[in-house]
């Protein structure tokens, strides 16, 4: 299997210029408009640099971000994916009911044989016989002991910054996008697992909620070229705090 750097036919990653321009620019915006001047947020900019290499851990371009997500999501909802029971079915590689399948009916712009590897690297998905793949994770978790993984996080911070500062922007023609915190400073440490399983197992079913909204609601004349239609990305993202 292929390293995470390594993975084949998947999206290309923004060019660095690409990638300093749409998460700084709005930070600077933010602090700029605070009342930082020029002069102290280059010398802000200069200290975080100096402190920038202070971590060993590597951050390595995984070129998978919220396709992983929407991969699982349909695995998990889809009735063509599910087995008697309900549950995420075991799948081959091809075929009806199939990775293949899957990776096609989610609408991802990656390929099938990278995902699956992606998703197997990071224990999402095993594979339990010579073909076959499971489901063994409900969840996308990009946590990895070697290294972080770009693409995920980056495309985190940029809807979390651009969720911040949207109105400064257009303070009158930008959606009413919303930030919400639940958090308590008072809790003993040995309930933070608890409380994670916790929340994992109830943002889940709400995720799903939201994604059955966004698939009645999607349209789908966007997928012919011949149709010109003005398409916005919504939804939802959700974090844990814990510090």
């Amino acid at each position: 299997m292929p390293r995470a750097s390594q993975v084949p036919n998947a999206r290309s990653s923004p060019s660095p210029i690409e990638i300093g321009r749409e998460l700084l620019s709005p930070i600077a915006a933010f602090l700029t408009k605070s009342g930082l001047s020029r002069s102290q947020l280059l010398t802000e900019f200069k200290s975080a640099l100096r402190h920038a290499s202070a971590s060993k851990l590597k951050v390595t371009h995984v070129r998978i971000g919220e396709e992983a997500s929407s991969i699982v999501n349909r695995w998990l909802r889809d009735p063509v994916f599910l087995n008697t029971a309900g549950r995420p079915a075991d799948l081959s590689f091809t075929g009806t009911s199939s990775i293949t399948a899957l990776v096609r009916a989610s609408r991802m712009k990656v390929a099938p044989r990278a995902a699956l590897n992606m998703l197997i690297e990071f224990g999402i998905v095993r594979n339990i016989a010579p073909g076959k793949y499971r489901l063994v994770r409900r969840l996308v978790d990009f946590g990895h002991s070697e290294y972080l993984p770009f693409e995920p996080n980056f495309r985190f911070l940029v809807d979390a910054t651009k969720v911040s500062t949207n109105r400064l922007r257009n303070p009158k023609g930008t959606p009413g996008l919303f930030w919400q915190c639940a958090d308590n400073p008072r809790i003993d440490a040995r309930h933070a697992r608890d409380f994670l399983r916790f929340a994992q197992q109830r943002s889940l079913s709400f995720m799903h909620e939201i994604n059955d909204w966004l698939d009645e609601h999607e349209d789908k004349s966007a997928y012919s070229k011949r149709q010109r239609v003005r398409l916005k990305r919504l939804g939802i993202g959700l974090f844990g705090i814990c510090r």
